[in-house]
């Protein structure tokens, strides 16, 4: 069984262009799972982002799947404004409409960090769980410290959400975070890209 020790942490995460996001929560069903956006949340299961591209751009760029900036405060998009992610109060991690600077009422932004992760040691441990390397992953920590913090993977997600595959929502705990059967994983997984935006916007 994998177990974890937190070594340290950074504000961001090392210098790259743009990431694509994946759990990591060894042991359970959902690790190395792809996180994909559509209905303004985040999502797994899915098949790949929602996306859009109006008709008067005349180069759209080729969709990437789901990428986000490094700070995790905003996705890689190429619409003006850009579209930054928040923290519902209840916890569920969304991004905001294109042209719209809306969140919902109590949503936070930020509270990401970067955590080094390492394997606690174990006398029985033998083959690759007697040497795992340390893990570099994105936990979180609601920033007015009113929350448990840490990564949720939650098993109720919209009806319009479900009719399109999605199995589970990413959500984070907070002071008013209630969802049952959630997975907690030990963070995320922030996989490089060397592409600037991932689509011209999500939706």
């Amino acid at each position: 069984m994998y177990h974890f020790i937190v070594l340290a942490y950074l504000a961001v995460a090392a210098s790259a262009t743009s990431y694509f996001l994946t759990v990591f929560a060894p042991g359970t069903e959902v690790d190395g799972a792809i996180i994909n956006a559509a209905g303004n949340g985040f999502y797994l299961s899915l098949d790949g982002p929602s996306t859009y591209c109006p008709t008067f751009v005349k180069d759209c760029p080729v969709v990437q799947g789901t990428l986000v900036k490094d700070d995790l405060t905003a996705m890689a998009v190429e619409v003006p404004g850009g579209q930054q992610i928040y923290t519902a109060a209840d916890g569920e991690v969304r991004f905001m409409s294109a042209h719209s600077n809306q969140m919902s009422p109590g949503a936070t932004v930020g509270g990401w960090f970067n955590e080094t992760v390492v394997a606690a040691p174990s006398t029985c441990a033998s083959g690759d769980d007697a040497a795992q390397p340390p893990r570099f992953v994105f936990d979180f920590q609601p920033p007015d410290r009113s929350g448990a913090g840490g990564v949720k993977i939650c098993p109720d997600v919209p009806q319009s959400a479900r009719d399109t595959g999605a199995g589970y929502a990413l959500y984070v705990g907070t002071r008013a975070f209630n969802q049952s059967f959630c997975v907690d994983a030990v963070g995320l997984n922030l996989v490089p890209r060397d592409v600037e935006v991932g689509a011209y916007q999500y939706n």
